[in-house]
């Protein structure tokens, strides 16, 4: 079992901090947190870590295009074949790599399956004694900020981290790392949690089942975009088809008791038996935005006689077997699935309005093992007599289906006109993870998209827990207002969509090493092989699309990796 360490510098403040959802990013915002001599709680809807990575073959019937608000939420969108789309070796946090899974592991292909995902990233969680911290079962359903410039006196109860027993004015002296430090009233907002109990319901309908629904059952109506703003599933995807964790909660009582070393809020709690409310010091939001569908406003949609759904809710191919499938967008789900379908269906339409190889765009051949699929631009209709006219005036007959890879919303449903969404941006943010509102103490890990998440993640999730303990500092409110002005104005004058503002690709890497900067020279920015494999992998993804996963051509950077990987693990075991 690996043991945290300290980092070399000092932190001036410990905070009490909840984290919302045990997926990729709040596992590693916790142990950085921790690390910086924080008290964590995370809260977390489902009842393992994982977040995404967690597979169901449940899907959200009868809405399968997930619009109905009411409707029965299902938090994952992996689908049952699903390998990812980046290599291990750049997928893995930077000191943990996936062959610290040792005799867990079940799948040593570069390109793993999710179940071999999810094994590394509880992997990661028992290493670093992280499910101790977890609340499970429980969805956070409001996080109101407290705007105070004193601090009542709250005792603290006695957890595994650092202990604070304020005076009467709010002070505090904190043991942090074995060092006292002497803690001053916060002129930043703490944040009042609500926090309520989930009762998992073991519905076990399959995709398959699902898609024999009769039609008037089954359809829904079409939502939020109009038909010249489709967009791919590139518009919502990380890297590696990453669609992070699930909302999450801390509901306390009787029957579900706080896990040992979690930190207690530092307020009175109000609680029934299904809820409570609780008080901390910052919030960390790592709920994820892969599992609200965004879907196109397509003209006929409500006569179409086939059937319409997201890939948020494709889980096996069987139910395709003999048809004509449209699927719109063709990002790494879109091309993924567009080839699984293909498998057992007659013919498959992928759509999309650019492609990852701009040569696929004047591909006239069907492409795929079959040899049964075909390029076509968006539909600018459906029928009711069945077809699908594309915006280039080409029509297919008897589609039986239709399915959207169009991306997916940021929604923080527990948060109250704190950021916009509106569309798809997250604002007003600074650097796509400080709310101007409420920052510090409020942080959101993971919007930035078309990015490696889980190093990315880390790295934010390393200035967020320093930042709170003040050892290093957000510029003045004026300066980072100034800045996030000036990111959207130049966005504006690029003619840059709102929906594209946290597409980063190649800037990512820029923004990383920015991030490390700001976190102190014992961060260290993105090695060179990690973005070489990138890049290889695209290009290798883009001239061999069929078998990208299996045949490559870096085995020169396979080397490099697993030479960072041992000295990275040494030196965690060391420390």
């Amino acid at each position: 079992m690996v043991q945290c360490s300290a980092s070399p510098a000092k932190p001036q403040q410990s905070l009490s901090v909840a984290v919302i959802g045990a997926g990729a990013a709040g596992l590693v915002a916790a142990r950085e947190l921790v690390l910086e001599g924080h008290r964590v709680t995370v809260f977390e809807k489902g009842s393992s870590t994982g977040g995404v990575w967690v597979y169901t073959d449940e899907v959200e019937a009868p809405d399968l295009l997930g619009q109905d608000p009411e409707r029965h939420k299902v938090h994952s969108s992996m689908y049952a074949q699903l390998r990812t789309n980046l290599p291990r070796e750049v997928m893995a946090y930077t000191d943990f790599a996936f062959d610290d899974l040792a005799g867990q592991s079940k799948d040593s292909r570069r390109f793993p399956s999710h179940e071999e995902v999810l094994r590394y990233l509880q992997a990661f969680a028992a290493a670093f004694q992280l499910h101790k911290l977890v609340q499970f079962d429980t969805e956070v359903t409001a996080a109101v900020p407290i705007f105070s410039h004193s601090r009542q006196h709250q005792p603290q109860q006695q957890s595994d981290g650092p202990e604070a027993a304020a005076d009467s004015n709010g002070n505090a002296d904190v043991a942090i790392n074995g060092h006292s430090h002497h803690q001053s009233p916060l002129p930043w907002p703490k944040w009042q949690i609500t926090t309520h109990r989930v009762h998992h319901k073991r519905q076990r309908n399959s995709t398959e089942q699902l898609l024999k629904l009769e039609h008037a059952n089954s359809r829904q109506a079409s939502a939020s975009k109009p038909a010249d703003d489709l967009t791919d599933d590139s518009a919502q995807q990380n890297g590696n088809v990453l669609r992070s964790n699930s909302t999450q909660s801390h509901a306390q009582t009787d029957d579900l008791q706080s896990p040992e070393g979690a930190s207690q809020p530092d307020g009175n709690t109000q609680t029934d038996s299904e809820s409570q409310t609780a008080t901390y010091d910052a919030l960390v939001v790592c709920n994820g935005h892969y599992s609200a569908p965004r879907c196109p406003e397509v003209k006929g949609s409500d006569v179409f006689p086939g059937q319409v759904t997201h890939s948020h809710n494709y889980r096996h191919n069987e139910a395709f077997k003999g048809q004509t499938v449209v699927l719109v967008g063709a990002s790494a789900s879109g091309e993924d699935i567009c080839r699984e379908i293909a498998e057992v269906a007659d013919k498959v339409y992928l759509c999309a309005r650019s492609w990852q190889n701009p040569a696929w765009a004047t591909e006239t051949v069907p492409f795929g093992h079959q040899h049964n699929i075909w390029r076509r631009p968006v539909p600018s209709s459906l029928a009711k007599d069945g077809s699908v006219t594309f915006s280039d005036g080409q029509r297919v007959e008897r589609v039986d289906s239709v399915m959207y890879c169009t991306g997916y919303l940021y929604i923080f449903p527990f948060l109250d006109n704190i950021v916009s969404t509106a569309d798809n941006r997250v604002a007003p943010v600074y650097r796509h993870i400080f709310p101007l509102s409420t920052a510090p103490t409020l942080s959101i890990i993971g919007l930035p998209w078309k990015v490696v998440p889980f190093p990315e993640f880390e790295v934010q999730a390393k200035w967020i827990a320093r930042v709170l303990s003040k050892r290093v500092h957000l510029p003045s409110m004026d300066a980072m207002q100034a800045e996030v002005q000036r990111f959207y104005a130049d966005l504006e004058q690029q003619e840059v969509p709102a929906r594209y503002t946290h597409q980063l690709g190649d800037k990512q890497w820029a923004y990383k090493d920015w991030i490390a900067e700001q976190c102190g020279p014992d961060v260290a920015k993105t090695e060179p092989w990690r973005r070489k494999m990138y890049e290889a992998t695209g290009q290798n993804k883009r001239e061999f699309p069929d078998r990208y996963r299996d045949v490559w051509r870096d085995d020169d950077l396979v080397v490099q990796a697993k030479q960072a990987a041992c000295k990275h693990s040494k030196e965690l075991r060391a420390g």
